[in-house]
């Protein structure tokens, strides 16, 4: 959390433990399809990065 608090410039704030919901169970992603999202992002995340001037 402490990236997020940075990236919003807000104090570092100590976040107590709390209980997770409505966790989902995913099947692993088709192979074929993670390389094709892999292939897709790249550029569009570098732009999003100039344009925040922040790295992600």
């Amino acid at each position: 959390m402490k990236g997020v608090f940075d990236f919003l410039n807000l104090p570092n704030y100590q976040i107590p433990d709390y209980q997770k919901l409505n966790l989902g169970s995913y099947p692993p992603i088709n192979k074929l399809l993670q390389q094709k999202l892999s292939n897709f992002f790249p550029p569009h995340n570098q732009t999003l990065e100039s344009d925040l001037i922040y790295e992600i």
